[in-house]
């Protein structure tokens, strides 16, 4: 009984360190470079809320759309996901190399989501194609 009671108070106090803490926040509230993205890029989208999360060693925030889309960005306001929901994400946001390799390999199936890390890119078409690129925009990976 004692070794269960253990296990509840520590997974208890493990637990939300590591669940998403998402405090609501308004769009004036982002950092300037997400603010001047989201003027750019979707004037005409209606947001529905945006959120912080700050974690141990980071924020990031997170802005949800009213159709579904989300996009993510760090704690300088540079995106690191940007989810279309089934809507293309525009071109102005897509490094040159991988629409190059798109736009020759898979014409006609656009972008509806795109993830950013370090290593590179994880990019998911309309059709479900699922693709990585490395941190220099060049094809490694496709998954049908």
């Amino acid at each position: 009984m004692k070794q269960l009671l253990w296990i509840a108070a520590v997974v208890l106090y493990v637990l939300p360190t590591y669940a998403d803490n998402y405090r609501m926040m308004t769009v004036e509230q982002l950092p300037r470079n997400a603010q001047e993205l989201l003027t750019a890029h979707f004037p005409d989208d209606r947001i529905s809320y945006a959120a912080s999360d700050r974690n141990f060693l980071n924020r990031d925030y997170k802005v949800f759309f009213s159709d579904g889309g989300t996009i993510e960005f760090d704690r300088y306001g540079k995106w690191t996901e940007i989810d279309g929901s089934r809507r293309s994400v525009p071109d102005a946001l897509i490094p040159d190399g991988i629409l190059r390799v798109l736009r020759k390999r898979f014409s006609g199936d656009p972008i509806v989501k795109i993830e950013r890390s370090r290593k590179g890119y994880d990019v998911e078409l309309r059709s479900g194609m699922e693709m990585k690129f490395n941190s220099h925009a060049e094809l490694i990976e496709v998954d049908d």
